[in-house]
This record gives C-alpha cells, structure tokens and sequence, in this order.
C-alpha cells in the first residue's frame, strides 16, 4: 500500500504546480529593421529629397545601405524624374532599437542629344557671325564699286537675314519639360552585414508643369 500512497502523493503535487516543460518557451523574434519614406512635390528647380526613417526591429545593430529605383515611364516622349545616385551606396548606422533619418535624392531627367545640341548651337552662333561678317564685307565691296543698287539692297537683307539665324532669335520651341504626374518611387534598404536582412517603402514624387530638365539649367 506505500507505493500506491507516494504514487497519489506525487499525482496531487503535479497538479498543484504546472510542470514548466509542459507550457513552451516562445523563439525570441530575429532582429530586423524597417523602412518608411514620405511623399514630397518637385519644386521648379528640378531637385527634391525624398526622406526617409530606418527603424530597428527585436534589437537590430548594424549598418544599412539604401538606394531608390525609379518608375517606368509610359510612352516614347514622356520624360519623368530618376534617382541620383552617382558614386557609392551610402550606409546608415542603426543602433539596436533605434532609428535614424536620410534621404534620396530625385533630380529632372537628362536628355541624351544635350551636348550634341549645345556644340550645334555655339557653332551656329559662330557660323552666323562669321556670314554677318561676310555680309558686311560684300556691302562694304560694293560700295566701293559702281553697280546697282538693287544687287545691294539683296546682299543687305541676306546679311542680316544670316545674322539673326545665327544669332538664334528664330525661336525654335522652348526647352523639353518633366511630364506632369506622379511618379512611385521604390526604397530597398539593405543590411551590408550578414545575415542579409531587406526591407522596402514607397514615395510618391509628384511633379507639377513647367519644370525644366536638368540638362538646361
């Protein structure tokens, strides 16, 4: 009859106190980080910061790179803004439950035919000056030599016609412009230590009319 009295004793007390193998112990959450960025409007000089917040998550430290990828831009001549992001990654130092700030930078789109434009037009400047020239020479040499006013009058008009086409005051169109619109920006923040951990947002750059491109400025 011992036995069966320690058994029943041994019984009550287990169920007097909960056995702590029986309840569980919960994993402890991996630490990570957040990403969170804020909408902003392009002003007229064609240059605007998207900023954005790195949040660490269950005790995150490290370092963390963020870069932006720009939209997709439908149709053949519209012409949105993209990331500048020239040079190295930047990397932004998170202390384990901390946050800290920074920004990308967006900027006008640069058209590709820009410096071939720009060698045309100072040539033309140079070429009309010179037909100025000219023009002013052949009615210098007619002058000095008998012979119809009518032949004058056309060497004249033809200088001073060479002249403003040189010159470029025949307006040929303004300059090319941003198309108006809202452009969805992505931001992927990276971890530069292993294990690599990501995370990502997205911005709304909206650009209104009448904004330049960059390469004009």
């Amino acid at each position: 009859m011992l036995p069966n009295k320690a058994l029943s004793c041994l019984i009550v007390l287990s169920a007097l106190v909960p056995p702590a193998c029986a309840v569980g112990i919960a994993p402890t959450p991996a630490p990570s980080f957040t990403i969170s960025a804020s909408n902003v409007t392009m002003p007229l000089s064609g240059t605007v910061a998207i900023p954005f917040t790195l949040t660490s998550v269950n005790g995150f430290a490290g370092q963390v790179s963020v870069f932006c990828v720009q939209p997709t831009v439908p149709g053949s001549v519209n012409k949105g803004p993209y990331c500048d992001q020239g040079g190295p990654l930047m990397a932004y130092t998170l202390v384990a439950n901390g946050t800290t700030t920074g920004s990308i930078t967006i900027v006008a789109i640069q058209p590709n035919p820009v410096p071939l434009t720009s060698k045309l037009k100072s040539a033309g400047r140079r070429e009309g000056a010179g037909l100025a020239l000219a023009g002013m020479v052949m009615l210098g040499l007619r002058r000095r030599r008998p012979g119809s006013r009518r032949l004058m009058r056309a060497s004249l008009a033809f200088g001073i016609m060479m002249a403003l086409a040189g010159i470029g005051l025949c307006g040929c169109g303004g300059p090319p412009t941003l198309t108006p619109g809202a452009y969805l920006f992505m931001l992927n923040a990276t971890s530069v230590s292993t294990p690599i951990l990501a995370a990502n947002t997205t911005a709304t750059v909206t650009v209104p009319a009448g904004i330049v491109t960059k390469s004009n400025n």
